[in-house]
């Protein structure tokens, strides 16, 4: 793998739609869509829960020893991006740590998505830096410079990843959405938080779920014919 280093795109999504694909839990599209979910072997670290990460991606390939392209990534990147690290399958070499994610807050970084493990769990946690990974490592990686890629398709929890594409994650899980598929989501996915949130208030009233949802009248009409 040789050096590649492409300029960040232009982010084509509004600060609006960020805040509105914010606003819906990667659960609630769960119900509507099953494209573009991370594998949930990532998990967060650095933060507590109720947590929600949305931003643009910017994305980094790199071997298993050399890290490199993931220190200039941070440098490049802008305040509220999201840095997505390909680790080409290598589950032994930790690439992120305490002063990746001490160098990433400070610049405004939403959070990082490793396909692999990182290391410094309880430095991570103290600055509340969000961070999934697939687990911790202690054996880390080297700053060399031979290779990797920046802002070019990658992927990252078994889903491909292209610079530009937002990314939207909670405790439940992440998720990739292409730019030009957020406003239909959007759309979609966003009156479902308020027909959830006014099934909450039925059941706290006393009423049964299957009756709410129709699944009780479902079940029965099918029973009979």
């Amino acid at each position: 793998m040789s050096v590649t280093i492409n300029p960040r795109p232009a982010t084509a999504v509004t600060t609006e739609q960020i805040d509105q694909l914010r606003a819906i839990p990667p659960a609630t599209i769960g119900h509507m869509l099953d494209f573009g979910f991370m594998a949930n072997e990532l998990r967060p670290i650095g933060v507590g829960r109720g947590f929600t990460l949305c931003g643009p991606a910017v994305t980094v390939r790199t071997s298993a020893l050399d890290s490199a392209v993931v220190h200039h990534a941070i440098d490049i990147a802008e305040p509220g991006d999201v840095l997505v690290i390909d680790r080409n399958g290598d589950q032994k070499h930790a690439c992120w740590g305490e002063l990746t994610s001490l160098a990433a807050k400070l610049r405004g970084l939403a959070g990082t998505l490793v396909d692999g493990p990182a290391t410094d769990i309880p430095e991570i946690w103290e600055m509340e830096y969000l961070t999934f990974c697939r687990g911790v490592a202690p054996i880390t990686s080297r700053s060399t410079g031979a290779s990797g890629e920046i802002n070019t398709t990658i992927q990252c929890g078994g889903v491909p990843v292209s610079p530009g594409d937002i990314i939207l994650a909670d405790d439940n899980g992440v998720m990739v959405i292409p730019p030009e598929r957020v406003a239909e989501i959007i759309e979609h996915c966003g009156p479902r938080v308020d027909y959830e949130a006014q099934i909450r208030r039925r059941l706290l009233a006393g009423e049964k779920l299957g009756e709410i949802t129709g699944a009780s009248e479902r079940l029965l009409a099918n029973l009979r014919g």
